[in-house]
């Protein structure tokens, strides 16, 4: 199977929906991911990105998740701004929050990911 490339160093299997398929994502979040990746120069794997609302509700995400993507509940959003990163390694994460909080994204801290989002981009 070919994998279909979003930007230089993310693909579309990596962003589906875990239980669909859907890939939606809002205009110019993945290009901003990738400028972070260009940054940081390591790989960054995607634990979650995009989320039917179905999907959201049967792992009890948090109901105006910001990774839904198929029925926002934010005005404006056009589909999926947030992503968890898959971060097991102390210096690792600490330089990849370093780099996304100066690309303007908010963070959250999972026990082994880091969740990034532009909440900011629908003034939240």
């Amino acid at each position: 199977m070919t994998r279909v490339r979003l930007t230089e160093n993310f693909y579309e299997d990596e962003f589906a929906c875990s239980h669909c398929g859907v890939i939606r994502l809002h205009p110019g979040f993945i290009d901003t991911l990738q400028t972070v990746r260009h940054e940081l120069g390591l790989p960054m794997p995607v634990n979650s990105g995009c989320r039917c609302r179905a999907y959201n509700i049967f792992i009890k995400g948090h109901v105006r998740s910001l990774h839904v993507c198929d029925e926002p509940q934010h005005p404006g959003q056009e589909g999926t701004l947030a992503v968890d990163i898959g971060t097991s390694d102390g210096a690792y994460r600490a330089n990849l929050f370093t780099i996304a909080w100066r690309h303007g994204f908010s963070i959250g801290w999972g026990k082994l990911f880091l969740h990034l989002d532009r909440r900011d981009w629908l003034g939240l």
